[in-house]
């Protein structure tokens, strides 16, 4: 027998607004609207502040709720959402208030300008598998920063970027605008899927960061603080998609097609599984602590229910799955991204393995 999974709960975001959200999916899936679209619309619903600062006001839990909810209906506007999120957040754990940050993080808060975390390098060096992609050297006033970013989303003319770069023998988390003088966007990649995110590389070319755009210069520190929001609301994205691929797939199970409710019902209960083990992990952030192993592990094995729920629903729908404006292609073709999206499948195996011998170790 089938299980059927109930949606999302979100007491954040009105119904309205997640009706536009799943009617825009496919304007979105085809280039037609840019995911960014939903940015103010959910920024003005108070959906993208929630938990900020290593949730300072014990509400984090319903962010993770929110950007769930969100790849239930769109991946693409989940992702973005996700990026928004986090700038938000690298800027609210900043060392050192400054007026500079809180401009930034104002026009964060309003979802007018798309927030950007260029954090791949960043999250790689502190996990010990990777360096810095930006160099920065001491000026009058501040730094000069240069070097190549391989992959960001989120990128516009009026984007906030929050990154790192390598300063002598430390790092430097800082927050630039991406109109400044000496940064160049390149096009948007082509993709199987999520175009509409502005994913593209980007350069710093000597560009000019004053000290009060410097978010923290202890890199390890600011991984190990941002990890779990970070971490987590990743996780929302793999359950929310999984959540719509295999409630799709419910629908169809009759005829042939009943030879998948094994199948169905297993990714089902998985999936509710590792719902539970997140939003219990969330309760935890700022209040206690976790191990890498379990955010580690739960972000593997979220990113392995939803390609598995996404598969069993594009063979369900037989030749509609395949059909490239489909709703079951669109989240096979979403399902592929979630393998690669950094940290990849590849670094969060070594991360784990890792992990499992320093915690074996003490």
């Amino acid at each position: 027998m089938s299980i059927a999974l109930a949606p999302t709960p979100t007491t954040a975001v009105s119904e309205q607004l997640l009706e536009t959200i799943a009617a825009n999916a496919k304007d979105v899936d085809t280039g037609a609207t840019q995911a960014r679209y939903a940015l103010p619309l959910l920024a003005e619903e108070g959906a993208l502040s929630l938990g900020l600062a290593t949730n300072a006001d014990g509400n984090y839990v319903e962010q993770v709720r929110v950007i769930r909810a969100l790849a239930e209906r769109d991946l693409s506007v989940a992702f973005a959402s996700w990026a928004h999120r986090m700038a938000a957040e690298y800027i609210s754990v900043a060392d050192t208030a400054t007026p500079y940050l809180s401009e930034l993080a104002e026009a964060l808060r309003s979802g007018t300008n798309p927030g950007v975390t260029g954090m791949a390098s960043v999250m790689k060096t502190a996990a010990g598998c990777g360096h810095l992609d930006l160099s920065a050297t001491a000026v009058d006033g501040g730094y000069s920063v240069s070097g190549r970013i391989a992959w960001a989303s989120n990128l516009a003319e009026d984007s906030i970027i929050v990154t790192g770069a390598a300063l002598d023998d430390a790092a430097l988390i800082f927050a630039l605008r991406a109109s400044d003088p000496g940064v160049e966007l390149a096009q948007p990649f082509e993709l199987l899927g999520l175009n509409s995110t502005a994913s593209a590389g980007l350069s710093l070319n000597d560009v000019f960061i004053p000290s009060e755009a410097v978010i923290s210069t202890d890199l390890l520190g600011f991984a190990r603080r941002i990890r779990p929001t970070f971490a987590l609301l990743q996780i929302s994205e793999c359950l929310g998609l999984a959540q719509a691929s295999i409630t799709a797939a419910t629908s169809r199970l009759h005829g042939v097609h009943a030879t998948f409710e094994y199948e169905q019902e297993a990714t089902a209960r998985r999936i509710d599984e590792l719902i539970r083990i997140q939003e219990e992990l969330a309760a935890r952030v700022g209040r206690k602590a976790i191990a890498p192993t379990e955010l580690l592990q739960l972000r593997l094995d979220a990113a392995e229910v939803a390609t598995t729920a996404a598969g069993i629903e594009v063979r369900v729908a037989g030749g509609a799955g395949y059909a490239k404006s489909s709703p079951a292609s669109r989240r096979f073709r979403e399902a592929a991204f979630i393998p690669v999206q950094s940290p990849s499948e590849a670094q969060l195996r070594w991360e784990l393995a890792q992990a499992e011998k320093e915690e074996g170790a003490a």
